[in-house]
């Protein structure tokens, strides 16, 4: 950053309001110190140079102070910007590239789906087959709301099946298709215009080859191909990130340099082009200077998707001329000089302008001492000038001081807390999205719902229900077991080999499984309390549930599916993944997250051993009381120390806890030692 403002020192003092106020003021007091010393020089013969030269050296160290001042002042005004806009671009790209993550285990999951299978493997496919394949997608995309088109091909690229029935496609000739069987992946990823959607500008499609049997290597069936609602998960998380009135565009960056999503594209539109991978630079866009902070992804699990970026971009003009968010509480100055994130810089010219008002004050001393000796009457007014001067440095450095503690770096510090807690339970809540599909998208796997129909499992069905479930386990880690319940709410079948002695069990109401086994609408799913439970070895988490249904009567409640989330480490990691950290890459010194209930009781904790799930936070009330969505910050004290929270309330994501029936706010806290 030093580099940057070495470059554009000027530009930036030009588009800072403030900054160019305090340096007007102190350019003028210079200005008139300098005259009140040159008629001092002329009227006052009888005085002592001594003091006319020590004035003089004042004026120089004033100078000095004055230009660090400015420094200062410019430096932690675009800190405070940059420090928001590549948070916000990291954002943007980090959670696209999660959301993705997940795609690429649904592409590959959902292409080894039995009914699909048996669907391309027959010669002559009725409308009734094709109808069910189609029925069967169209609940996949009810619950993966994700997916705006589902299509099953053969190995020409015909369209057997899919979903999206304004879309016109029977064959297709697409270069991803022969990819996508030629391919060793587990998947292909494909983003720019496809004939699979001829009506869309743009698609971002995960294909993966549909075979005989889970060995890759057996003859090929088909494709699958998955296509992601793009626009609407980038529309998402514009409106996630930028304020109402925010006037900074923020965009995402193909890896040749091109955007393919922009909050607005008037102003910047798609495949405008912009060269190199620079983080931070000034960038004359359309005869305008604008601020470009450019953000690598962080990459998720070793998932990095196509190399694409984000991106935030503020024009000069309007980038420092908003009015700041005042902090909530007065009296932080006292605090600011105490806190390690106050810049030293800043400090040390508060300590030197303090010297300077001294050293004036001594000066005018001397000065008021020698006109009396030598009876200079004519030298008065200028001591009192000079005196005036020193109250004038006194008040404009506490102001400008003041300004940077209480308005720039404290703002920077609230505002960052405050985007972290919300980041937090974002992220949450879309993790938890996912877990609510799986249940209920399980809960529809034929094999289980032809096992569950007979009176008693015999063996090999229950070897194959288990296999099923250890493959599905296999491929989603999120959970530590899987198991299969009948309607009695008694487990028949587990995922994990160290729950068999689960078999047998029955399950009480706190594993959500008698409510479950009520619903048998394929949408309803069920989520147990966040406590203990011996499904977890007696640790606290959620459990998902979705009733199975009946093949023949989608009426009749045959059992159950139960999801065990492995909450501690997926959980931790969550909340690690959103705390500041140094250069090093370490989060900082002090630093922890929690997520929490209403009832300040804790979900789960990261870089505290202190605390634990299950433990009452002892935090005041208040914060626990913010309305759903909405986030806070404050400077607290907590246990003898001082620390910056940034608090959030979940707001749900897509139709998760916004539209599904389901309630359970959560509350994200980030404490940041001050």
């Amino acid at each position: 950053m030093n580099e940057f403002l070495q470059s554009h020192s000027t530009k930036l003092l030009g588009s800072m309001p403030v900054v160019k106020s305090f340096e007007g003021r102190l350019a003028s007091l210079n200005d008139w110190w300098g005259k009140i010393t040159l008629i001092g020089k002329i009227n006052s013969h009888n005085v002592a140079t001594t003091i006319l030269d020590d004035m003089s050296r004042t004026q120089l160290k004033f100078g000095e102070l004055q230009k660090q001042l400015t420094r200062n002042l410019l430096v932690e005004n675009l800190q405070k910007l940059v420090l928001d806009n590549s948070s916000k671009a990291q954002v943007a790209i980090d959670l696209l590239i999660r959301n993705l993550f997940e795609r690429t285990a649904d592409v590959g999951f959902l292409a080894t789906d039995d009914d699909i299978r048996v669907f391309l493997g027959s010669e002559n496919v009725s409308a009734e087959q094709t109808q069910f394949i189609e029925n069967r997608l169209q609940e996949y995309v009810k619950k993966y709301s994700v997916y705006d088109e589902i299509i099953v091909f053969d190995a020409q690229g015909n369209v057997k099946a899919h979903l999206d029935k304004t879309n016109p496609i029977c064959h297709s000739n697409d270069a991803l298709l022969a990819a996508t069987l030629t391919s060793e992946q587990d998947y292909v990823e494909t983003f720019r215009y496809s004939d699979l959607q001829s009506e869309r500008r743009h698609s971002l499609i995960y294909s993966c080859k549909i075979t005989q049997t889970d060995d890759k290597r057996s003859p090929v069936l088909g494709i699958l191909c998955l296509c992601f609602r793009f626009d609407d998960e980038m529309n998402s998380i514009f409106d996630g990130l930028l304020m109402p009135d925010d006037i900074a565009v923020l965009a995402v960056i193909d890896r040749e340099g091109q955007v393919i999503a922009s909050s607005d594209e008037k102003l910047l539109p798609l495949n405008t082009e912009f060269k190199g991978d620079a983080g931070l630079r000034m960038l004359n866009y359309r005869r305008h200077d604008y601020i470009v902070n450019m953000r690598s992804t962080n990459g998720y699990q070793g998932f990095y998707g196509l190399g694409w970026r984000g991106q935030m971009m503020t024009g000069l003009d309007r980038a420092f001329g908003r009015e700041e968010m005042q902090p909530s509480r007065n009296g932080y100055t006292e605090i600011m000089h105490q806190a390690s994130s106050f810049p030293q810089e800043l400090r040390e010219i508060h300590r030197a302008s303090s010297d300077i008002n001294t050293d004036l004050g001594l000066l005018v001393l001397n000065g008021q001492i020698a006109s009396a000796r030598k009876n200079a009457t004519e030298f008065m007014p200028v001591l009192e000038a000079i005196k005036q001067i020193g109250s004038d440095i006194t008040t404009i450095f506490d102001a400008s001081v003041k300004s940077l503690q209480e308005v720039t770096v404290m703002s920077s510090h609230l505002n960052n807390a405050g985007f972290l807690a919300s980041l937090a339970v974002d992220i949450m809540d879309r993790n938890l999205y996912e877990r609510a599909n799986d249940c209920r998208w399980w809960a529809l796997t034929s094999a289980f719902r032809r096992g569950l129909s007979n009176t008693a499992l015999s063996f090999a069905e229950t070897r194959q229900i288990s296999e099923i479930l250890q493959y599905i386990n296999a491929l989603y880690t999120a959970y530590t077991n899987l198991y299969l319940y009948d309607s009695q709410g008694r487990i028949l079948a587990v995922s994990a080999p160290q729950q068999q002695m689960l078999v047998g069990i029955k399950l009480d109401e706190s594993s959500g499984a008698t409510e479950a086994l009520k619903h048998s609408d394929s949408q309803h799913y069920t989520v147990s309390a966040f406590e203990e439970t011996h499904l977890y070895s007696n640790r606290h988490t959620y459990i998902y549930n979705a009733a199975i249904t009946d093949l023949d009567d989608s009426r009749k409640v045959l059992g159950g599916i139960g999801i065990v989330f492995d909450s501690e480490p997926q959980f931790e990691s969550m909340l690690n993944d959103v705390l500041p950290r140094d250069k090093q890459g370490e989060v900082l010194a002090g630093c922890f997250g929690v997520f929490a209930q209403r009832n300040q009781t804790i979900i789960a904790v990261a870089n505290n051993p202190a605390l634990k799930p299950g433990d009452t936070l002892e935090v005041d009330a208040a914060f626990f009381g913010l309305k759903t969505g909405h986030r806070s910050s404050e400077v607290i004290q907590q246990n003898g120390a001082s620390y910056i929270l940034g608090v959030a309330v979940s707001k749900g994501y897509r139709e998760y806890k916004v539209q599904d029936g389901y309630r359970n706010d959560v509350v994200a806290m980030v404490f940041i030692p001050f």
